[in-house]
């Protein structure tokens, strides 16, 4: 089953596209602080409740800021260790005399702390925002009923502490909460636009420790023919560098006997010997998988043709179809549970229509994914991602890339990725980890390097990615 998106999770991709693209969370930090002061510059004495992470810094800035204009400001901080954003602004504020510091240690400050907020007109929740996990903790859960208990004004750091009762709540760039007041914090536009980190931190599938073989995916890859029988391979190999548990290929018998062995590929030969066949759909759909990648390889034969249709019909799991599969469907085939990769030519056979410029490009990729409920990733220079809903372009990748295989291996991250999260977030992550690996890949063979240096540099990309969480 796919996961769902939370709104800390896409407000934290967003920060992280945002950092690649060079802007420090730090200066996110500054504005957000600067935000919080304006809209509490009305009143006179603030208490600022500051947590530990980027939601206390925030705080923190707002501190700083109101303090500056005169304002009596205290802040209540939690002890711990604090996030490096929080804890620069933390050392700032130390330094400050117009600034009072009081440091809530256990729940028994909690008595005294009440009797202080008779002081104050305004009382500033950062105590944990959006990244709030499970139940809260001492003292947090009883600064929530001191605060409540107060008559000041309330307002909240991009969402409220669960249990408290905010006035205004102030979100940066999205809303956390229906009512919430969102304010500019300077994320631009292409951290939405573009792919990045952020989306790869979407699309990755959490690891706590307890799963269990397959738990982060079985991935089918249906490919390979009479001309081509190293594509299966490589699709399976990508998926495995991205994290896939296990690939598993179905090819005709002679693709499976000429085939490189791979110890790591577990490899089932259909009945049929050079092309995909009628009679090997049943053996298929009796096979155990999260998600289908087939087209790599396959051939344009009638019977493939037929296969390929019956087994569309058929199976109503993500299904990523590249190549030559491409070139045997309609687009009455599609289906909502399709990703479609196709570079220009195929994508012109296919849906009759194209564009050199990239805005009538963009719309027409969109216009498509919503006629046919489908995700489509058009690749390109500029790559463009589109459920109909959403579209976003990526720009990794260079032309060394027109190298044979680089196709299969962006079909077989997808494919890893879209066992465990929805179609358009495996396809972003793709697109953006499959041309970083190739980007890697240059810098280190330049022009010579071939699709299978490009998979090896998969997690290498993957940590690169992680480098902005």
């Amino acid at each position: 089953m796919a996961k769902k998106m939370n709104s800390s999770e896409i407000s934290k991709a967003i920060d992280m596209n945002s950092a690649y693209l060079g802007i420090e969370p730090l200066v996110l930090m500054e504005n957000a602080g600067r935000e919080i002061a304006r809209n509490s510059e009305e009143f006179n004495s603030i208490a600022v409740f500051s947590g530990l992470g980027n939601n206390g810094g925030d705080g923190l800035v707002a501190a700083r800021h109101l303090s500056s204009i005169g304002k009596r400001v205290r802040v209540y901080t939690l002890t711990g260790r604090r996030s490096r954003e929080c804890q620069k602004n933390f050392d700032i504020i130390k330094k400050l005399n117009s600034v009072e510091i009081e440091t809530i240690r256990d729940s028994r400050d909690c008595e005294k702390i009440k009797k202080d907020l008779d002081k104050f007109d305004l009382i500033i929740d950062s105590l944990v925002g959006v990244g709030i996990k499970g139940e809260l903790r001492e003292p947090i859960k009883s600064l929530v009923d001191v605060i409540n208990l107060s008559r000041a004004y309330k307002i909240a750091v991009d969402r409220p502490t669960p249990g408290i009762n905010a006035d205004l709540v102030l979100s940066f760039h999205l809303a956390k909460t229906a009512d919430a007041k969102v304010v500019n914090i300077g994320i631009p536009r292409e951290a939405e636009l573009y792919c990045g980190p952020g989306d790869v931190y979407l699309a990755m599938p959490r690891r706590h420790g307890y799963e269990h073989k397959g738990d982060f995916g079985r991935l089918l890859i249906i490919g390979g023919s009479k001309e081509f029988t190293g594509t299966p391979a490589l699709v399976g190999r990508a998926a495995l560098r991205t994290g896939v548990d296990l690939a598993i290929i179905c090819c005709p018998s002679c693709v499976s006997e000429r085939m490189q062995l791979d110890p790591d590929l577990i490899v089932n030969p259909l009945r049929s010997e050079f092309y995909l066949e009628r009679d090997d759909v049943e053996q298929i759909l009796k096979m155990n998988f999260d998600s289908l990648v087939i087209g790599n390889g396959l051939g344009t034969e009638n019977e493939t043709r037929y296969a390929l249709k019956r087994l569309l019909r058929e199976i109503n799991k993500p299904v990523i179809l590249d190549a030559d599969a491409l070139k045997l469907i309609k687009i009455e085939h599609i289906r909502e549970n399709f990703i479609l990769t196709p570079h220009a030519m195929e994508f012109k056979t296919l849906f009759k229509e194209y564009d050199e410029d990239l805005d009538e490009r963009v719309e027409i990729v969109k216009k498509f994914a919503r006629k046919t409920k489908s995700v489509i990733l058009l690749k390109g220079q500029t790559d463009i991602i589109s459920n109909g809903e959403k579209t976003r372009l990526n720009r990794t990748g260079n032309v060394g890339m027109t190298v044979g295989g680089t196709g299969d291996m962006l079909a077989g991250i997808i494919g890893a990725l879209s066992c465990k999260t929805d179609g358009f977030a495996a396809a972003c992550a793709g697109a953006f980890l499959s041309g970083l690996a190739g980007d890697l890949a240059l810098e280190r063979f330049g022009y010579s390097l071939t699709a299978t240096d490009c998979i090896d540099k998969i997690p290498e990309a993957i940590k690169f990615c992680r480098g902005f969480e």
